[in-house]
């Protein structure tokens, strides 16, 4: 392919063939010969019409496809980031007129490449716009593109068509998640769910973890963490043992929406997959050693803020809490056991302290386990009188999730 000429020849070529794979690497923005071709041409003809070279070797509409991809071609070999990006939103929707009238899906292929065309040439062009103190927008043109393009192919009789759906949800979810737009997140999930969506099981294996990923961690901002375990759990198991990377990410949302659930992460497991940041916060936990936790939070705030976990894992306060209430009441009953179902609260307070909660007063320690009695993380009621708790004499200690 070291001419513009061969390499519209082997366009045309796999466009009449109906030849989907070769159709879609010669879309390829970043195949080195087609850019060292169209460069070449146009060093030598400055003034040359690259709409009409390719109406001379193409069918239509496949010629006007091509000469946007061309021209997306020269403006990204002269770093012309935005102009990259225009040329390839005019290719894509250009296929995709015509993709959507097509009874068949030979060309799905290309429509999987002018997607992560769009995707990376959109990054491109808001890096630009960033270095030059301008306002970054191409992203966000992406993400309206590839909703043309799901539309064009989920809205269709053709059922292999939509053998790209959750491809194109998947992209979406990465886009909405970069742009902090995730309430557009919510109409993908429901149309994944409709009966008319191909079966989930049905697509590759590596769609299927990263959209569970994604549902996941849009449940943990949605504080349902049942929906997060079950979502990012199924990430996590599916994912391969060689992607460690993937699976350690995973674990970063999973571990916070288990401890938030009152399962804790064994030390192996942790350390397997250096999530170090969590090994003060689950022993914190088993012990319900408030202090301790407070400080591992401190400890790595900024990760968890940045992460987007932080305010999960501070509402783990309330389990180590009820973890130390837990061995308050212990000493009270082996010490006092005609009284076994009484906890003191200034004994509790005492530990608090103890723990370095020195802010706290009794008045705010009856009010913590108030809210974990009406939150059912405690079986009994508080006898503002006598400043004790009564416990159920029957499970006063119900399990966490």
């Amino acid at each position: 392919m070291a001419t513009l000429e061969n390499f519209l020849d082997a366009a045309a070529a796999a466009v009449n063939a109906n030849d989907g794979a070769t159709l879609a690497r010669l879309l390829d923005v970043n195949l080195a010969d087609a850019a060292r071709a169209v460069e070449g041409a146009i060093a030598s003809d400055a003034g040359l019409n690259l709409g009409a070279q390719c109406a001379s070797k193409i069918r239509a509409p496949y010629d006007e496809i091509f000469a946007h991809h061309c021209q997306c071609l020269a403006a990204k070999a002269e770093n012309r980031g935005d102009d990259a990006f225009v040329s390839c939103k005019a290719t894509t929707e250009a296929f995709v007129k015509d993709y959507r009238t097509c009874d068949t899906a030979w060309a799905i292929d290309a429509l999987v490449r002018f997607v992560k065309n769009a995707r990376e040439l959109a990054d491109v062009a808001d890096a630009e716009a960033v270095a030059a103190k301008k306002k970054p927008e191409r992203l966000h043109d992406a993400g309206a593109l590839l909703m043309l393009v799901y539309r064009n192919s989920s809205n269709t009789s053709v059922k292999e068509k939509k053998r790209a759906s959750l491809f194109l949800v998947v992209m979406l979810f990465k886009i909405y998640f970069k742009l902090n737009t995730l309430h557009l997140c919510k109409n993908l999930i429901n149309a994944v769910n409709l009966p008319t969506f191909p079966p989930f099981e049905g697509f590759p294996k590596s769609q299927r973890v990263t959209y569970s990923y994604y549902v996941g961690r849009l449940a943990v901002f949605d504080d349902d963490f049942e929906k997060a375990e079950t979502h990012l759990t199924y990430a996590f198991e599916k994912c391969p043992r060689t992607h460690l990377k993937n699976k350690t990410l995973t674990l970063k949302y999973l571990v916070p929406v288990k401890l938030a659930l009152g399962k804790l992460p064994t030390k192996a497991l942790l350390e397997k997959y250096g999530l170090d940041e969590f090994v003060e916060i689950a022993d914190a936990l088993r012990q319900g050693n408030v202090r301790k936790l407070n400080d591992a939070l401190a400890k790595f705030q900024v990760v968890f803020i940045m992460q987007g976990t932080f305010l999960v894992l501070e509402r783990l306060r309330e389990l180590a809490i009820r973890t130390l209430f837990v061995k308050v009441h212990a000493y009270c009953a082996a010490k006092y056991p005609a009284k076994a179902n009484q906890v003191s609260l200034a004994l509790f307070l005492r530990a608090l302290h103890w723990l370095g909660c020195d802010e706290m007063d009794l008045d705010e320690v009856e009010c913590v386990v108030a809210n974990l009695i009406m939150r059912k993380r405690i079986k009994g009621y508080v006898s503002h009188e006598k400043r004790v708790v009564v416990l159920s004499k029957v499970s006063p200690f119900p399990p966490w999730c």
